[in-house]
């Protein structure tokens, strides 16, 4: 196997891919120092990774902490495809409109647009986007593969 790197519009492309959407997978420290990893639904602005969850959960309360954060996604079949990136979250928790738009645009990633504003009533109670900036992202792909 040859890895061959990601550009940027490859990477750009590759997290935004709807048609599979990809689970993301989130890693934040626990007080110990350990790590605590996490498969999320995830969307891709360009510029940040937005996550749609519950504040209560170990890993924002991580977060709340500590605002260092890990993010990947990978491809399960060739070529291999993945991204990893390093960077800082911010929570945001509530009611406002920002909140609700970020909701519904991560749910169309994963649900039918039939569906969606019925799933996202079933979860009405999670009211976070955790938003991670990346400070260093890089993506590779099996070249064989390709």
């Amino acid at each position: 196997m040859a890895l061959k790197a990601l550009t940027p519009l490859d990477i750009r492309t590759f997290l935004e891919r709807a048609t599979p959407a990809m689970l993301g997978v989130v890693g934040t420290l626990d007080e110990d120092g350990g790590p605590h990893l996490v498969p999320v639904w995830y969307r891709y602005d360009g510029a940040r990774i937005y996550i749609w969850t519950l504040a209560t959960r170990r890993w924002v309360k991580n977060l709340a902490r500590d605002a260092r954060v890990a993010f990947s996604v990978q491809e399960d079949k060739p070529p291999y495809a993945g991204v990893s990136l390093r960077g800082r979250a911010t929570i945001t928790t509530g009611d406002g409109e920002e909140v609700t738009q970020e909701i519904g645009q991560i749910t169309r990633r994963y649900v039918a647009e039939p569906q969606v504003e019925a799933y996202i009533r079933q979860w009405a109670h999670l009211r976070t986007i955790v938003s991670i900036t990346p400070e260093k992202i890089s993506g590779w792909v099996d070249s064989e593969g390709v």
